[in-house]
C-alpha cells in the first residue's frame, strides 16, 4: 500500500543561472510525474524560496528515489513528513449542458 508523503523543499537564497537552466527540466519532469499521478500537487510560495509536493509511494525510500531525479535537487535542501492523512477537493467532470 502506498502512502501519502509532504515534501518541503527549501530553494537557494539566489538563483544562478546554473539553477535557472534548470528550471524547464524541472517543470518538465514535474509536469511528467504529475500525469503519472506519482505527486499529486506541487507548489511555489510568492517569495520563491519554499516547494511543497504531495508525493505518493510506499515508503520514504521511494520518495527520495522520486527526488532523486529532479534536475535541481543537488541545489536544494528537502525535509520529508509522512501524513496520517491526505484529504482533497474531487476532481469532477464540468456540468455538461445540453442546448
Amino acid at each position: 500500500m502506498k502512502d501519502i508523503f509532504l515534501v518541503h523543499i527549501m530553494l537557494p537564497e539566489v538563483f544562478t543561472p546554473k539553477f535557472w537552466d534548470l528550471v524547464p527540466k524541472q517543470t518538465k519532469r514535474i509536469n511528467d510525474l504529475l500525469e503519472s499521478r506519482v505527486i499529486l500537487n506541487y507548489s511555489l510560495d510568492m517569495e520563491r524560496k519554499n516547494v511543497w509536493v504531495f508525493i505518493e509511494a510506499k515508503d520514504e525510500k521511494a520518495v527520495m528515489d522520486i527526488l532523486s531525479t529532479f534536475p535541481i535537487i543537488k541545489d536544494v535542501s528537502v525535509k520529508i513528513h509522512e501524513l496520517a492523512f491526505y484529504d482533497a477537493a474531487p476532481i469532477g467532470l464540468p456540468e455538461l449542458i445540453m442546448n
